[in-house]
């Protein structure tokens, strides 16, 4: 795993480091994360601006910055967690 965000207890890799840009993501068996976040697969998109795009939305994980110039919150839609992602320019 190319990175760890302790609060989370969450392990990833990079997803521009990626031939497909996929990131790969493994919780701690002690993370303070939803348990939906933790056992079911979840899909990221990149969104222009956070507010916006969570407008509306049921929260799963209100926005917090895993890593500089990056924004990230959990959504549940459809009975599944979706991340949106924010990265600064």
């Amino acid at each position: 795993m190319d990175g760890f965000y302790e609060p989370g207890r969450i392990h990833y890799t990079e997803f521009d480091k990626d031939q497909y840009q996929i990131e790969w993501v493994k919780f701690d068996n002690n993370s303070p994360m939803p348990e939906m976040m933790r056992t079911l697969p979840h899909v990221a998109y990149l969104v222009d601006e956070m507010e916006q795009a969570l407008k509306g939305c049921e929260i799963l994980v209100e926005t917090f910055s895993p890593a500089e110039g990056v924004r990230v919150a959990f959504i549940v839609h459809k009975g599944s967690p979706v991340e949106f992602m924010e990265i600064s320019k």
